[in-house]
């Protein structure tokens, strides 16, 4: 069985349009844990074959730096096979599938790369499903388990609000945003993505608040569309040092009394039981590795 690691790590998803040479560059240097090559919404119908035979070129860039390289391919499949083509030649990280709403469609995606890859003999290059559709949403566990390519998932809100006849801040959203959250945790799967639109990359203030909640309701990381939001969602998906600092104490309390046969302790006023332990290492494995 074809199993990459289902455990992936990006604060920070930069978008940049792949036809964009000069974006491209300065992505090199934005401090993104990822850059996202976009073949699709960014790039104009009558340049998405030169964006496409672009790409080589700027994953080779990219790959000066310490930058994981993924490619948002196009929907439909005409453009979609070329894309995959272009994307396993170029040996990016993983794909994002856009308007992924058929566990049917990820499987199809799956013996693609599998048979571009040569049966395995290249690489394994991981998938991401974007759910931007009720569809999606309803049938979201089906296509995180679909194929073991499967590493993360996001929520398209502005298509998905489309496409519920929804504003992007509805109830109706949020409710879709954390079903995406949930199965994606549930299928041990990274889950991404912001609760909401920012229209503006110069409103930092309003970005920074939306990734916030973003992390409060489970969400790791996100994506954005310019190197002035990269440093936001570095800093809020990263632990704070005095979360950090706090997560030593717990874990060093708790380990202190399990010694004494104990399972649980006092730290000061706080309770401390094996789920906060638990927690803790994990703020820990996180804040020492950002």
């Amino acid at each position: 069985m074809r199993d990459p690691s289902n455990s992936v790590s990006w604060r920070s998803l930069l978008y940049v349009p792949a036809n964009r040479e000069r974006f491209v560059r300065h992505a090199a240097s934005s401090n993104a844990d990822a850059v996202i090559l976009d073949l699709e919404d960014a790039v104009p119908a009558e340049h998405k074959i030169a964006a496409r035979e672009s790409l080589a070129g700027a994953v080779s860039h990219l790959r000066t730096a310490p930058v994981t390289v993924l490619v948002r391919v196009n929907r439909s499949w005409t453009l979609m096979i070329p894309d995959l083509e272009a994307a396993v030649r170029s040996k990016v990280d993983a794909v994002i599938i856009p308007k992924s709403d058929d566990p049917g469609m990820i499987r199809t995606v799956d013996e693609t790369l599998y048979e571009l890859e040569e049966g395995g003999a290249e690489t394994t290059t991981k998938v991401v499903a974007l759910i931007e559709s009720a569809r999606g949403v309803r049938r979201v566990d089906q296509i995180l388990t679909a194929s073991d390519r499967v590493v993360a998932a996001s929520t398209g809100i502005g298509d998905l609000s489309i496409d519920l006849h929804a504003s992007p801040d509805s109830p109706a959203v949020m409710h879709a945003f954390t079903e995406v959250i949930q199965a994606t945790r549930a299928a041990g799967r990274t889950p991404l993505g912001l609760p909401g639109l920012i229209v503006s990359f110069a409103d930092l203030d309003g970005f920074r608040s939306l990734a916030t909640r973003s992390r409060s309701m489970g969400s790791t990381g996100a994506s954005c569309i310019h190197p002035r939001q990269v440093s936001t969602l570095n800093d809020v998906f990263s632990p704070s040092a005095q979360e950090v600092e706090y997560a030593r104490r717990v874990v060093s309390a708790y380990e202190e009394a399990a010694t004494s046969g104990h399972g649980s302790v006092m730290m000061g006023d706080t309770f401390v039981d094996n789920a906060n332990y638990q927690y803790a290492k994990r703020i820990l494995k996180h804040g020492l590795s950002s």
